[in-house]
């Protein structure tokens, strides 16, 4: 039986050591594991990271270590790999996995985008303008990563885990991401946050099972 491979995702300031309380879980029930830091991130070259940036990374790992079985992500990470998985960043071929995780993802890049817009003060114009940038680097405009939409164009079996107290993204983006479909399951945890869920054995261990889920 050929080795099935898992690819673990780190999400925004982690590095692929974020993830590690999941590779015991899945080596023991016989997975390879590859991790890996994003550009700007860990030991990786570079100073920024968007997307276009993530997506070609994710899809240079899975050439080398691919056929993938799996994708676990956090946080904008999840992002990445729904955009991978989507082939929403013309130009880069769709990575292909049989089963994703999603933990603490964002569901909308639009409502981050303007978040961040508003934060930092753009008005009109200058909102317009960040989302034209993004259209011109990812050769796609900012809807078209809505991660709702690339889900249900994906249609693999899917889990979402999400902390009803995590602060960084609501549990809204949870549940918007589990409208896509019924291949998508969602499983709520309390009082872990959007960084130690990451920590929690019981994640760790749900993940583990539904990646080794057959059919």
């Amino acid at each position: 039986m050929a080795t099935r491979t898992v690819l673990l995702v780190h999400g925004w300031t982690g590095e692929a050591a974020s993830m590690a309380g999941f590779v015991e879980p899945l080596l023991g029930r016989g997975f390879r594991v590859v991790a890996f830091d994003l550009p700007g991130h860990g030991a990786s070259t570079g100073r920024e990271l968007n997307i276009p940036l993530g997506v070609a990374s994710l899809a240079a790992v899975a050439r080398v270590f691919g056929p993938l079985h799996a994708i676990v992500t956090h946080s904008f990470g999840g992002a990445i790999a729904l955009a991978a998985l989507a082939g929403s960043v013309r130009g880069q071929p769709p990575v292909h996995a049989a089963r994703i995780v999603l933990i603490a993802a964002p569901s909308s890049i639009t409502e981050i985008t303007r978040q961040f817009g508003a934060t930092i003060g753009l008005g009109r114009r200058g909102q317009a303008a960040l989302e034209r940038r993004i259209h011109v680097v990812a050769g796609n405009p900012v809807e078209v990563f809505e991660g709702p939409l690339q889900l249900e164009g994906i249609g693999l079996p899917t889990l979402v885990i999400h902390d009803r107290q995590d602060r960084e993204l609501g549990f809204h983006h949870a549940q918007a991401l589990a409208e896509a479909g019924a291949f998508v399951a969602l499983e709520a945890t309390d009082g872990l946050g959007h960084r130690r869920i990451l920590k929690a054995r019981p994640v760790a261990e749900s993940v583990a099972r539904f990646v080794a889920r057959e059919g």
